[in-house]
């Protein structure tokens, strides 16, 4: 038993959902918001471009899900930080598990991977309507989708029991938990108006980074964006 949930895993990481994709042209996923400046504090989230099904009532096998699904994109591992699942179980809440909960911390500007700000701060992205629909993968491409969330819509926290892992009667049509819609803005990101079965359906995942921090380096100084512009002008020149 222990041998076939490895092989479902792996296959799980490897396959596509069928969501409907932007077909514009590839490009690397912006890790650091233009609008920030050195020492800005801001956070990254995603929606996984891979699936699995939601029969684990173990978080840990989500955020491992999330971070596997991070670290397969060269941008996104070499930032070192922790990726964890916008999801609830029965134990742990979204918010929690997340580091978003809004009653015990502000947090940050939380920004998708094309260079757009998704919530302003913990409160803002429990509140039923985030900045723009979740709908960016970890290549930084448009994909619209279900996402697995177990999630209440504006709490974070497990809607009654159907969190990850599933709830309900199984002989009722089986373990079920919430689903959100990727391509929306409003509460049906996280908590839409339909339940998926945890151990037939596939879906992805929504998930989000540790606080980064924008390095001295990593953004051109206003004079040195000048120097290097008249240095082209004098090449241009010649």
């Amino acid at each position: 038993m222990r041998n076939f949930k490895s092989i479902v895993v792996g296959i799980c990481l490897a396959v596509s959902p069928l969501g409907l994709r932007g077909f514009s042209a590839l490009a690397a996923p912006i890790t650091i918001p233009t609008e920030l400046t050195p020492g800005d504090q801001y956070r990254i989230a995603f929606v996984t471009s891979t699936i699995c099904d939601a029969t684990s009532s173990n978080i840990a096998d989500y955020n491992a899900f999330v971070t596997a699904a991070a670290n397969s994109v060269s941008e996104l591992a070499v930032l070192g930080t922790s990726w964890t699942a916008i999801g609830s179980t029965a134990s742990i809440d979204a918010r929690d598990n997340t580091n978003t909960n809004f009653t015990t911390s502000t947090g940050v500007g939380i920004y998708l991977l094309n260079n757009t700000k998704l919530a302003d701060n913990n409160a803002d992205l429990w509140d039923g309507n985030i900045d723009v629909p979740l709908s960016i993968d970890e290549n930084g491409q448009s994909l619209l989708t279900v996402v697995w969330t177990g999630t209440s819509k504006f709490s974070g926290q497990p809607v009654d029991d159907f969190g990850l892992g599933g709830g309900g009667d199984p002989e009722e049509g089986g373990l079920i938990t919430v689903v959100g819609n990727s391509g929306v803005t409003s509460f049906g990101w996280a908590e839409n108006s339909s339940l998926d079965n945890v151990t037939t359906e596939l879906h992805s995942l929504y998930a989000i980074s540790g606080i980064l921090t924008v390095a001295d380096t990593a953004i051109p100084e206003p004079g040195s964006l000048a120097v290097f512009a008249l240095g082209l002008l004098g090449i241009g020149f010649v």
